[in-house]
């Protein structure tokens, strides 16, 4: 069979970095709601801040939510406003580090709890050092807020250790330069250069020796062992089949389950999954199959569940559908 180069699993995102784009929206008197819907998403899945969101669809809606507001420079206002505390054991590991240095490098690392296909790292380039963020899927796009969202939280992070007054050297951004530059110069108060290799912010030497007041050794130890351990548990499998079979787990009781959504998650066209998944022997329908047929037997192990309550947390609009269908999968099975 041909292998399928699918970078590490479906590109995902904590849903908790949702949370500043809906406060947003409802601050606006924006219909939210239809937003999340548009995208797949919802307040009661949004609820669970370790909640795994496909990466293509938090971007998107990220788009969407500046392009709703009329407000370009979303990413930057909503970086800008960032409290550590919403980037979870990342957040908390960069607030308990001994020196920014340490802060901006377990940072870079820990993200990888909150957010997969992304290259994220801490380099001393000869004098200054540079903080980078770049997201690896090539799919995913446009990305303008995203990239601006976490260029300026790390500024802002900075500046919630560093004091009000620190600024960088420079700041860097991939996509091109917009008309209005007067919200970069307020945020950053820096040169900002665009159409650079990767979004990035540019420090002075000493930056990184600076000692942070927050430090808490303890507690950096914690949550770099909590980010660990979240990364471990949510290491989304590498084969094709298992990573549909993922996607289709996470989303069985939320959302229509539908081929195409389920491809550009995992970009790739409908007709390239369709084929490599017969390759593989199987199909999307099938593997959708297996997975009712496993949930529903697991849930009927746990005493005091309705068969209402069964169908409907694997996708069912009732407890007759779901007769049907077992009725079906004996059939087929015999």
């Amino acid at each position: 069979m041909q292998k399928v180069p699918v970078n590490s699993g479906f590109p995902m995102i904590r849903g908790a970095v949702m949370g500043p784009v809906v406060r947003a929206l409802d601050a606006a008197g924006a219909d939210c709601d239809a937003l999340l819907a548009e995208f797949g998403m919802s307040r009661r899945l949004l609820s669970n801040p370790y909640e795994i969101l496909p990466l293509v669809r938090y971007v998107a809606a990220f788009e969407r939510a500046a392009q709703v507001l009329d407000e370009p420079s979303l990413g930057l206002r909503l970086g800008s406003e960032l409290q550590l505390t919403e980037l979870g054991p990342a957040g908390l590991v960069f607030m308990s580090s001994p020196t920014l240095g340490v802060a901006m490098r377990k940072f870079s690392a820990a993200l990888g709890s909150w957010q997969s296909a992304a290259a994220v790292e801490v380099v001393r380039d000869d004098e200054w050092p540079v903080w980078s963020y770049r997201i690896t899927h090539p799919q995913t796009g446009p990305r303008r807020q995203d990239a601006e969202y976490s260029v300026s939280a790390m500024c802002n992070m900075i500046r919630l250790v560093r004091g009000p007054s620190w600024t960088p050297v420079e700041v860097h951004f991939e996509h091109a330069a917009p008309a209005d530059l007067k919200p970069y110069m307020r945020i950053f108060r820096v040169p900002v250069r665009f159409q650079q290799p990767a979004n990035g912010v540019i420090l002075r030497p000493h930056d990184l020796d600076a000692s942070l007041k927050s430090a808490d050794l303890q507690m950096a130890r914690m949550m770099e062992r909590h980010a660990t351990d979240l990364i471990l548990r949510d290491t989304v499998p590498h084969n094709l089949v298992e990573q549909v079979r993922d996607l289709v787990t996470r989303r069985l009781a939320r959302e229509k389950l539908v081929v195409a959504d389920i491809a550009k998650d995992l970009g790739m066209s409908h007709r390239s999954l369709q084929r490599h998944l017969t390759d593989a022997g199987t199909s999307v329908r099938q593997i959708i199959r297996e997975e009712r047929q496993r949930s529903v037997a697991e849930l009927r192990q746990q005493e005091g569940l309705t068969n209402a309550a069964v169908a409907r947390a694997v996708g069912y609009a009732d407890a007759t559908v779901l007769w049907r269908a077992s009725r079906n999968w004996d059939r087929d099975d015999a």
